[in-house]
This record gives C-alpha cells, structure tokens and sequence, in this order.
C-alpha cells in the first residue's frame, strides 16, 4: 500500500493550492458514452462543417511526427500552398479531435468510479451502523423477556439494523451497477483496461526501486546478489524497452498500419515489464508488494462486490428470520418449532457482516486506485493536446498568412482548450495537479516559461537602468540640452525598455501580443479624440523640450507674465513670480507667445537709464560711470561697461542709457549696488535729473465745457440756502 499513501500524501499537499490554478471551461457533455451510435451522425456533419474545402486529410504530410518541434513545423509549412495547407489543418483538426476524444472518455470514466466509490464507502457506513446495531439488539434482546417494553425496544433496534442493511445492499448494487454500465461501454472499458495497465506498470517500477533497495542489503559478489541484479537489470531494461515503445507510439498518427503494429508492440513490451516484475516478486526481493497481493486489486473489485451483495443479502434475510439453506449451516441455529429467535437471527446476521465492512473499504481503496491512474492518464492526455493545439495553431497561422479560412478550427480550439475540475473530489484534484506538475506540457513547461517570464523581466529591468545611465551621460556631455529634456529622455528610455520586456515576457508564457496591441491601438485611437487639447499641450511639450527656449530656473517673460520658471512638464510650464505666487500656464499658451530668456547665457548685461536735462555735461556723466563701474568687483572688464545717450523727440531731457557686463548668477545683486552707488555720485556731481513735464492744452470749446463742469461739480457740494 506504499504507493497509495504516497499517492494520496501528494495529494492532500497539492489539495491546498489546487485554487491557484481554477480555470474555465472543459467543454461539457451532456450526453453519455452510450450513446455514441446515436449521435454519430451528427458528429461527421460538425466534422464536415469544421473541415475548411474539400480536402483529403489523409494526403497530410506533417502529421507524420506528432512531436515535430515548432520550429521544423514552421519551415515545413513555408513552402506549401494554401490548398496543401487546409489539406493539413484538416488532418491536424481530426487528430485533435480524437484526443479530445479520448480525453472526454477518461473523464466520464473518472466521473463513474468516483460514483461507484461514493457507493461503496455509503455502503461500507451502512454496514459499519447495521453490525453495531445488529450487536445492540442482539444484547437487548438477550437480556429482554418477550412481551416486555425492554423486548419491544430491542426489536426497534433490530428493525433500525435491517433498515441499514437494506441500505447497504441498495449502495453495493448501485455500485455493481456502475461496474456493469463500465464493462458494457466499449470505449469506457478500454479506458479502464489501459488505467490498469498502467497500474500494474507503476506497481512494477514500485517493485524495482524496493528490490534495488533489498539488494544493497545483500553482499555484493553472493550468488543471490547476483540473481537479483540479474533479475532487476531483465526488469530495468524491460521497462526502458517500453518506454521506448510508447514513445514511438505517440508519434505515429493513429489508425495508420505503424500506429497499429507500435501498438502491439507497447503491449508486447507491457507483458514482458510484468513478467519480470513477477519473477522479482516470487525471488521474495519486493517484500512490501508482496504484502500487498493478498488486498484486493481493481480487476477483482466486480468479483469482490457480488460477494459482498451476497453476504449482506444473507445477512438480511437472516435478519429478517427466514429459514434459508446456506454453503454454511451452521451460521443459522433453527428451533424445533422452525423459527429463528429473534436474538439469534440478529446473532446470525452480525456473524454474517463480520469483515464485510474491511472488504467494503478495500474495493473502495482499489477502485480509488484505480480513479488515481486515470486521472494522471487524463492528465497525460491532456498535455498530449496541448502538444497538438500548439502544432495545429502554427498550421492555422500559416494558412492565415495565405489567405485562408481558420475561424471554424480556432472556434473548436477556444471551446476544447479549457479545464474543468470537480472540486468536490479532492483526493482526485490533488493527483491531477501532481501529475499536471510532473508532466512535460504541464508543470515542466509552465515552469519553464515562468523561468523565462522572470528571467526577461530582470533582464529588462537591468537592461533598462543600464541604457538610461548611458543616455542621461551621452546627454550631459553633448550639452545643450535642457535637464528637462534629458530627464525625458531617460525616463522614454527606461520605461519603454520596461514595456518591451514585459510584454516579451508574457510572449513567452504563450499569451497572444495581437489583442493587446490592438486593445492599446484601440483606446489610443479614442482618447485621441476624447484629449484633444492635452495632446496639443502634449505636442508643445515636446517642442518646448527640444527647442529649449528656457529652463528650470531661468528668468523669463512669457505671456506677459516675468517670472522664474519653476518647473515644467509636458502639459504645462509654471512659474515662480518675484511676489511669490505660482503660475500655471499650459504648453499650448507658452509655445504660442513671445518667449523672452533672460537668463541664457552665463554672463547678463546691466541697463540702468537716467534723464538728465539739456545743459548737463554728457561727458561729465559718461567718465563717472566708467569709473563707477570699473571700482565694482563684479563688473566684468570684457565686455567693457559702456553707455548710449539719446533723445527721440527732442524734447526737454536726455535719456542716457548706462551699461555694465556682470554673471547671471549675480545680477540683480550687482544691479542694486550699482543702482544706489550711481544715486550718490549723482548727488555728489550735482547732476540734476530731468524731472518729467507733460502739458495739456485746450481748443476755446474745451476750456468751456470744462469751466461749466466745474461750477457745476462746485455747486453741487455747497449747501443748500432754502428753508
């Protein structure tokens, strides 16, 4: 029984995440496999609609090897036609369907022994509450006197314990039952048959690991080391032989001649992998197996429930105190009056359970068995389709790139490619997710590509940090480029190598790019529209971080705001005003305007104008801002300070321009200096700025609507001099 507590050891492990991989949709069939003769026709006409032209499935060439790897498929595929590719899809479209088919068989068949397992188990409970009940009221009835309450309970108990057999005798019969409706299906028996076949192969590989593990305990060179190493190399070597054989077996298309002579070699090979596992376990080398020999295997669990269905039918009538003949007389004790006491019928009928309840639990444990292996061949199965969905997706790709119809099969793929799982049988689950992990299209494979989903998302991940390293360097040695612009072209960098990885990344999963990327197309297409005056900010955005008109910090005059600029992004720019406030302005109002930089460059020129009047010396004022400005420290030399004097309109004042070259960083700073030490050598020179003078005149009609104005705005403010 080792190999069943393993079994179920694993599954209960496996039972506690079996929710993490809950899919969707095993296609359902409402029909049962008897059935199948009815609905025959049907099928060949939803066969014939599937099939795309008027094609001959069986002139396919690339169904040859239905393990060919993808990429051979693909080149195969490359030079054909699209009449010679439907010939293809087509083939590959039937071999699917007969997996399927298969597949489906399994599954009714797993659905039928766990009936028949529930049933047994019901059984074996009701048996379990009839004996004990049988016991109590054999006790009552012995200790009552008849006509007595205490009798008459006693006999309540008695009828309680037939009402349990009856119950009993119902379940084994419906589990006879299920066994029956299995022998009777072709198709389900040799799905049964194939899981006991493949019972007694994993029972034989059983025996190998412990008949290698009772030959370490032997000494090496002996004549029984020997014996048994010859006897488990026959044993080994069998077991790579059929290996070999189903191999073979899987890459043969079925129903061809290959497919039917590799099948009989795989049960050739089968016989001689359990003839040397018998000849192991009569050497006494698999103790343990041979332990198990005397439990009831799944083959003669039919034969074990008929002598169960016996025993509890004699235990019934018994119970009920017929005279009965039986292969046992002396299990009834009949009085001379004829009657069986009522005691000794419950006595009889106890005697007549005892043990039937075990053997009832051992049909179940082998039955169980049996529903194990054909879960972990569904689930085999199951990989085998995945394995041809793949193939047959490639060669509906192709015949897609020329030109032709695959709507029907990629329908028939979408509606067999799922899962259903009966959470209720939880030892099942846990065998199927234990064989799904163990499996090559399965957990091997999904393993793989979660390796590969990871390892490309690290990868881009540090591929990405890397190249925005070298970007932000190239950018800041290039120069010219505002820090915006190159922060923006660190984070493009970065983030687009990021999306690329991860949608590699779930390429390599299996998951389809084309719906994602036309779901991205699609909702762009929309918020397109939906954002159109964002995008044009947008827009700006980018011409303002190409063009860089100004930068982050910069002293700037735009739409009619002069600011420093606080920061920008790619919808709008704000600014820091001299007073404090913040404004925002959107791009589209920026790249519009005017755009004044103060702040360009590294070095800003100082401008201060005054107004002198006519009669000052020009020259006078001139050496004074020389000599002003070459005393300030921060004043730059080259260019030299320098001044303009002019007057437009020849009016009463000159306007004397004062210039002066100073860093930027430095500028308003130097500006105020100046300023107050240019007010102080003015004073000292005596220079008389021009005050600003503006004369009104008046025509005659002028001056006497507003003398009358006047009077009368006069008027209105002096009191009134009525009562």
């Amino acid at each position: 029984m080792r190999r069943v507590i393993l079994v179920r050891i694993h599954a209960v492990i496996a039972t506690g995440i079996i929710a993490i991989f809950s899919v969707s949709g095993f296609p359902a069939f409402s029909q049962e496999a008897d059935g199948e003769t009815e609905s025959t026709e049907e099928q060949s006409i939803l066969v014939e609609s599937t099939i795309v032209g008027d094609v001959d499935p069986a002139t396919a060439i690339t169904v040859e090897d239905l393990t060919i790897p993808i990429d051979q498929l693909e080149l195969f595929l490359k030079p054909l036609t699209l009449e010679e590719l439907q010939v293809e899809a087509a083939a590959w479209f039937l071999i699917l369907k007969d997996k399927v088919q298969e597949i489906s068989q399994t599954e009714i068949a797993i659905k039928r022994q766990n009936e028949a397992i529930a049933s047994q188990e019901e059984a074996a409970q009701a048996v379990t509450e009839a004996e004990a009940a049988l016991a109590e009221a054999e006790a009552a009835l012995a200790e009552a006197s008849p006509g007595t309450s205490e009798y008459e309970k006693a006999t309540e108990q008695l009828e309680t314990a037939k009402q349990s057999l009856q119950e009993a005798n119902q379940a084994v019969e419906k589990a006879v039952e299920t066994g029956d409706d299995l022998e009777e299906n072709e198709a389900l028996r040799e799905t049964l048959e194939e899981a006991e076949s493949e019972e007694e192969i994993a029972t034989a590989r059983q025996i190998l690991e412990e008949a290698r593990n009772e030959r370490d305990d032997l000494t090496a060179g002996s004549a029984a080391y020997d014996v048994a190493t010859e006897r488990i190399d026959a044993l080994d070597q069998a077991l790579i032989d059929l290996e070999s054989a189903e191999e073979a077996l899987e890459e043969a298309v079925p129903g061809s001649p290959e497919h039917q002579e590799l099948t009989e070699a795989v049960e050739s090979a089968r016989a001689a992998v359990m003839e040397a596992a018998e000849a192991i376990s009569e050497a006494g080398l698999a103790p343990e197996e041979a332990a198990e020999e005397g439990a009831i295997q799944s083959e003669e669990a039919e034969s074990a429930l008929e002598k169960i269905a016996a025993d509890i039918e004699s235990a019934e009538e018994q119970a009920d105190g017929d005279n009965v003949e039986t292969e046992a007389p002396s299990v009834i004790e009949v009085q001379a009056g004829g009657d069986i006491d009522a005691a000794d019928a419950a006595e009889n009928s106890g005697e007549q359970l005892e043990g039937v309840a075990e053997e009832l639990e051992a049909v179940a444990d082998a039955e169980s068995d049996l529903k194990n292996q054909l879960v972990v061949n569904v689930t085999a199965l199951q990989g085998e389709q995945t394995g041809l969905v793949d193939r047959f997706t490639v060669v509906l790709d192709a015949l897609d790139q020329k030109g032709g119809d695959t709507t029907s099969y990629r329908k028939y793929i979408d509606a067999v490619s799922g899962i259903e799982l009966d959470i209720t049988d939880t030892e099942g689950l846990g065998v199927r997710l234990v064989s799904w992990l163990r499996s090559e299209e399965g957990g091997l494979r999904w393993g793989l590509n979660l390796a590969k989903f990871v390892g490309i998302l690290l990868a881009s991940v540090i591929v990405s940090r890397l190249l925005a390293r070298v970007i932000d360097r190239v950018l800041t040695r290039i120069g010219g480029t505002s820090n915006l612009f190159r922060d923006f072209a660190v984070m493009v960098v970065q983030r687009g190598v990021l999306v690329t990885g991860a949608l590699l990344a779930l390429a390599s999963l299996g998951v389809s790019l084309g719906p994602i990327l036309a779901l991205v197309g699609g909702a762009s297409f929309v918020l397109a529209f939906a954002l159109q005056s964002n995008l044009g900010n947008f827009a700006s955005g980018l011409m303002l971080l190409v063009n860089k008109p100004f930068d982050v910090g910069d002293e700037v005059k735009v739409a009619g705001y002069w600011a420093y600029v606080d920061s920008i992004s790619l919808a709008s720019t704000k600014l820091k005003a001299f007073n404090g406030s913040v404004v925002t302005l959107p791009n589209n109002t920026v790249w519009g305007g005017d755009i004044i930089n103060f702040t360009h460059s590294d070095i800003r020129k100082q401008m201060i104008y005054i107004y002198v009047k006519f009669t000052q010396d020009l020259d006078k004022i001139y050496q004074m801002w020389i000599e002003l400005a070459a005393s300030h420290p921060q004043v730059l030399e080259d260019p030299a300070p320098g001044w303009f004097p002019w007057n437009g309109h020849y009016d009463y004042h000159i306007c004397v321009g004062l210039s002066a070259w100073t860093k930027t960083d430095v500028y308003w700073t130097v500006y105020i200096e100046l300023l107050k030490e240019l007010q102080i050598r003015l004073d000292k020179m005596g220079i008389e700025l021009a005050a600003p003078v503006q004369e009104i005149k008046f025509g005659q009609s002028a001056a006497d609507t507003m003398a009358t104005q006047l009077s009368s705005a006069v008027a209105s403010q002096l009191p009134s001099t009525q009562p």
